[in-house]
Parts: C-alpha cells; sequence; structure tokens
C-alpha cells in the first residue's frame, strides 16, 4: 500500500502513515470455540442452502459452510440453532439439534427437523420456523461447552445401548456413524427407537443399511404406538434388519432389549422431555434422577448420557 503511494509521488502524512501502521498490525480478535467444531460460541449466521422433503412432516436441511470445510462437530455433541421472535411473549427461541451428516461431509451439513403441527404455539416454533424459509435465508447457530456429551470413543465402554424416539434419532444416528465406521471398533450396539406409526420412522433405509452391514455388531428394534397399549398395525413384523415392538418403550422393553447395567456399558437416552421425565430424569440434569426407570433398573449416572 505504501509503495503505490510512492510511485505516484503522494506524500503521506506521518500521523496517517502511523494509523495506517497501528491498522495493518493489528488482528480481528479470534473467535472463541468450545471444540474442534467450526461454530464459535457466539451466534454465526449460516446460509440455507437446500431442503427435501423425507417424510409427511420432516425436512432435511443444508446449511452452506466454507468450501472445502467440515463442521468437525464432536461425537457426541449438538449445535444451537436461533429462530428470531419465535419464543414465549416475541422472544428468540433457541433449540438444540444433531446433524445428520457426519464430518466427512465439507462445505455444508444436514439438519433432520421434524415439525409438530399440533404444538400449542406452531407459529413460535423452531421446526415451523424453518419450514417456513426460502433457500438462500440466513439462520444463526452457535455451538457451546453444554453441547458437548459424551464422547466417542466412549472409554470404558463394552456395550452400548440407544434409546430414542422421534427425531430423537438423530444424536443417535451420530453415534452409530463413528461407533459402525471406526476400524477396529467391534463393540455390540442395541438401538430402541420409538415412532408412532411405519411412516414415522426416520433414517429408516439408513439404519436397514447398517444392519445388513454389521448384522453381529448392531440390533435394531422399532417400537410403534400413540399408547402403551396400541396393537400392532397392519403387516407389522420382524424383518432381517429389526425387530418389532409395539406400545412405548417401557421398563419391560430395556430389560428386554438394552444391555443390562453395568461399569463398562453406556446407556443413551433422547426424545421428547416427557421420556426423559420417565426414564431417567431432565436432559438438562446430568445426574440419573431417583425413581426413574433406569434408576429403578439398577443403572447409574455413569451408564446413562442423556443427550
Amino acid at each position: 500500500m505504501f509503495p503505490s503511494c510512492a510511485r505516484r509521488g503522494r506524500a503521506v502524512v506521518p500521523g496517517l502513515l502511523l494509523q495506517l501502521r497501528h491498522v495493518a498490525s493489528t488482528s480481528v480478535p479470534a473467535l472463541e470455540h468450545a471444540s474442534s467444531c467450526y461454530l464459535p460460541t457466539e451466534w454465526h449466521p449460516l446460509k440455507l442452502v437446500g431442503r427435501r422433503e423425507v417424510s409427511h412432516d420432516s425436512t432435511v436441511y443444508d446449511f452452506g459452510l466454507p468450501d472445502g470445510q467440515s463442521l468437525e462437530l464432536p461425537v457426541c455433541a449438538c449445535i444451537l440453532m436461533k429462530a428470531p421472535g419465535r419464543g414465549a411473549e416475541g422472544a428468540d427461541a433457541v433449540r438444540p439439534y444433531t446433524p445428520i451428516s457426519d464430518n466427512s461431509m465439507l462445505g455444508k451439513f444436514e439438519l433432520l427437523v421434524k415439525r409438530y403441527p399440533n404444538h400449542p404455539n406452531p407459529d413460535q416454533s423452531v421446526s415451523q420456523y424453518l419450514h417456513e424459509l426460502p433457500v438462500g435465508s440466513e439462520v444463526e447457530f452457535k455451538h457451546i461447552a453444554f453441547n458437548i456429551k459424551d464422547q466417542y470413543p466412549f472409554e470404558g465402554k463394552e456395550t452400548i445401548t440407544l434409546v430414542c424416539a422421534g427425531t430423537g434419532i438423530t444424536p443417535m444416528y451420530q453415534a452409530l456413524w463413528k461407533l459402525l465406521d471406526t476400524p477396529g471398533d467391534t463393540r455390540k450396539v442395541t438401538l430402541l427407537y420409538g415412532s408412532k406409526a411405519p411412516e414415522d420412522i426416520l433414517l429408516k433405509a439408513e439404519l436397514d443399511a447398517w444392519a445388513q452391514a454389521h448384522p453381529d455388531r448392531l440390533k435394531i428394534v422399532h417400537v410403534l404406538g400413540n399408547g402403551p397399549d396400541d396393537p400392532p398395525p397392519a403387516g407389522w413384523a420382524d424383518t432381517a434388519t429389526y425387530t418389532t415392538e409395539t406400545g412405548w418403550i417401557d421398563a419391560a422393553k430395556i430389560v428386554k432389549y438394552a444391555h443390562p447395567p453395568s461399569d463398562d456399558t453406556l446407556l443413551m437416552v433422547c426424545g421428547l422431555p416427557a421420556m426423559y421425565d420417565v426414564l431417567c430424569g431432565p436432559r438438562t440434569e446430568k445426574e440419573l434422577a431417583d425413581g426413574t426407570v433406569l434408576h429403578k433398573l439398577g443403572y447409574t449416572s455413569g451408564m446413562v448420557s442423556k443427550m
């Protein structure tokens, strides 16, 4: 910059020269990061670059990253998304989401989001906010320390049970990427996945493919029902890739399918607040709550991870 001024025969005012040197030597403050994740701990805008419907009420949204950039999200961890003005009394709403893409995806990442048409305030729901956005819109995200859950390779854990419902499948899907695709990892994994109906099972084809590729390691149990005593839907039967159950995920099904309580087992839980309340206690509290299903079955806080 300075030589070009000299070539044009223009004098540089000494005071201005000092200011220019100061600007050139002052670096922009580095953004704070809670982990290896590309997203900082402050809100950061990303562009919605694509979307595709995957069921009658669920959509995969693609959010852009710089060319060649991975999200680099630790496993297991989530990110936070802001929906301006969609919270109570017009406040911003913030919700955690776990991408379904793994860190090998470059230039973007994918979120699977389910809409809740019966939400008491549908115009305030984050999922509805996303559904209304046109491609090209900017959405704000961040990643904080609280978003970092138990980390792969889950040291000291020889058996893994994943218990989830609805879009609670997304952190389990993230864990399965690492558990099943890491060379040398031979641990056995059981997935208990609750849905209302067959058409509500998300990522079913992907789960089936994993079950086919790892029949000796991955056991999938699909539990269907709107109530604990619902009868099975027509044609609901076991297949080569999954076992079928009806009703809700309860103590009996956990005893039947989950790896039993042991210091070397890990049981992950993800679903709606009511599911946490019954099985393990609120998601915001790390400790396993007394009197919950998992507590009564003999699991301890060191064996249970609330995703």
